[in-house]
């Protein structure tokens, strides 16, 4: 992900708009929609704290080769990723993509289990951005129904990215909508700087 711009922004407040989801659903599985991949690191970041100051356990997903690059992303954003992975509270790690959809998401599940056990109130995830190519968003759609059945319940936080910056907006709402099926909430940034909500919608 890019290291987000040098000129000053407003932080990204994720603690309200996400308060409803966390009441609900306790450990909710979120997505979220940005304009660019400028915004990328400054949400992550932005997340990532948040999960620190409610007790979790962090892990990133990077794209393979690109662990080095999201650290000092995340680390200019604003999340101290050195002395985190040095406590042992973070752990960032470049994601297989050879793993199907079906399958994916299952060994996952002892990593949950392991840092629950040592104390943490969940363990929160996050990944690399999903852009605007369709057949790459049916694909991570996919994905993401898989991780929602395999996590429902459970106390993982997740947070899915897609950039929509680019598409026209019928089809940013249109993804907004299949997202909201396999989401707790979707979020969208707005160009203030902050974030609205959408709960999960329900068929």
């Amino acid at each position: 992900m890019p290291r987000p711009s040098a000129e000053p922004q407003a932080p990204i407040d994720f603690e309200r708009p996400t308060a409803d989801a966390f009441g609900t659903a306790g450990c909710p599985h979120m997505a979220i929609l940005l304009d660019s991949t400028d915004d990328v690191a400054p949400a992550l970041a932005s997340f990532y704290n948040l999960g620190l100051r409610r007790n979790g356990w962090l892990f990133h997903h990077s794209l393979p080769g690109k662990a080095d690059e999201d650290r000092e992303a995340l680390t200019a954003a604003g999340l101290d990723v050195e002395a985190l992975e040095q406590s042992g509270r973070l752990e960032v790690c470049e994601l297989p993509l050879g793993n199907p959809p079906e399958t994916w998401a299952q060994p996952w599940v002892p990593v949950v289990d392991k840092h629950l056990a040592e104390g943490y109130d969940a363990v929160w995830f996050s990944r690399f951005p999903i852009g605007g190519d369709d057949n790459l968003f049916q694909l991570a759609l996919q994905y993401d129904r898989h991780w929602d059945d395999c996590f429902h319940g459970r106390s993982a936080v997740s947070l899915c990215v897609y950039i929509v910056g680019d598409l026209p907006q019928e089809s940013q709402d249109a993804r907004a909508g299949h997202l909201r099926e396999i989401h707790d909430t979707t979020l969208k940034l707005g160009p203030d700087r902050r974030l609205s909500a959408m709960p999960r919608h329900e068929h």
